[in-house]
């Protein structure tokens, strides 16, 4: 008996000191210190394997790859936020069996921050946690792999067309209150056929008949014959801010000199157009007043610009025809 207890205690003094050498061999590290970036972040570069593209801040507005296109400031804001606040969590291994976390060259992704020519930050980032609240990262000059914050690899991109702005019409508020005019323009059998609506001033603001108040404008054909306004804001809607899925490098502004759909809209100051080629299956090729590429819009996105005069008047109407 004496025995069995002497063996039930040494298994037990055992196990502490096991679980005492694996709490302190979990704990017996220090993190990182990660210098607090005060500087202007003004240039990054991006890596993905072979692929390799940067960005650069011009006059206050971000611009992507050698051609300096627009880039989208949201998403290069985003970037550089994640990386300048970078919080490292655990020190996950100190073996180089990067391939395992995805920080080997062929997956890793490296992001470099820079003011002018200074690298102020450099990381590597690999897959994401099971949880996908972390990411597994290196830093530079150091072998170890981490777990950082957040789940980096979402937003960090290595294609020029993937960090641009897709944003091709913006109508603020203020711009469109004082539009007065809307011109569609559509090719039907070689001719041109052009629909014209305008905003007028309503002459009381209430209703005689009912006392309940009433747009303080609405939107009518030359003649007076009015429109359908819900129609009309459609249009105006999509108009205020359209993204388009992706620019087009193989298609010339002079490609769309005689557009098969044309919208125009504008006021005493401003105005805005798009025109459309004819559509390819479920996609319309596209440019815009605000855009020197042309570009590529969904089918579902370019119908709510893209529509027969009828739906702005509940019935046929006789558009003005001219010769192409």
């Amino acid at each position: 008996m004496k025995k069995e207890y002497f063996i039930l205690i040494i298994a037990i003094v055992g196990l502490a000191f096991i679980m005492i050498y694996q709490k302190q061999g979990r704990t017996n590290y220090q993190l990182p210190k990660l210098a607090q970036i005060s500087e202007n972040v003004d240039r990054l570069v991006l890596q993905e394997a072979d692929c390799l593209v940067e960005l650069r801040q011009v006059d206050g507005s971000w611009v992507v790859g050698p051609k300096s296109y627009r880039a989208d400031s949201a998403r290069v804001a985003k970037m550089v936020d994640e990386i300048r606040d970078l919080q490292l969590v655990a020190l996950i291994s100190e073996k180089e069996n990067y391939q395992l976390y995805e920080l080997n060259e062929i997956k890793r992704f490296t992001v470099q921050l820079y003011h002018d020519k200074t690298l102020l930050r450099e990381v590597i980032i690999g897959k994401n946690s099971a949880s996908l609240q972390q990411t597994y990262v290196m830093l530079k000059d150091d072998t170890n792999v981490y777990q950082a914050l957040g789940n980096l690899r979402s937003n960090f991109f290595s294609k020029i067309e993937e960090l641009r702005d897709k944003e091709v019409m913006k109508i603020s508020r203020q711009e469109r209150k004082q539009l007065n005019k809307i011109s569609l323009e559509q090719i039907v059998d070689g001719k041109k056929e052009l629909f014209e609506m305008f905003r007028v001033a309503n002459a009381t603001p209430t209703d005689a008949a009912e006392g309940e108040p009433v747009a303080a404008s609405s939107w009518q054909l030359k003649d007076g014959t009015p429109v359908t306004e819900t129609a009309v804001s459609g249009l105006l809607d999509t108009l205020a801010s359209l993204k388009c899925s992706k620019y087009l490098d193989d298609l010339s502004e002079d490609e769309f000199e005689h557009p098969d759909y044309r919208v125009v809209v504008s006021g005493a100051t401003n105005e805005f157009s798009i025109v459309f080629l004819k559509p390819l299956v479920d996609e319309y090729r596209a440019l815009s007043s605000q855009t020197a590429q042309p570009f590529l819009l969904p089918g579902w996105q370019a119908q709510k610009l893209v529509k027969e005069f009828s739906v702005y008047t509940g019935a046929k109407t006789n558009p003005v025809s001219t010769e192409k």
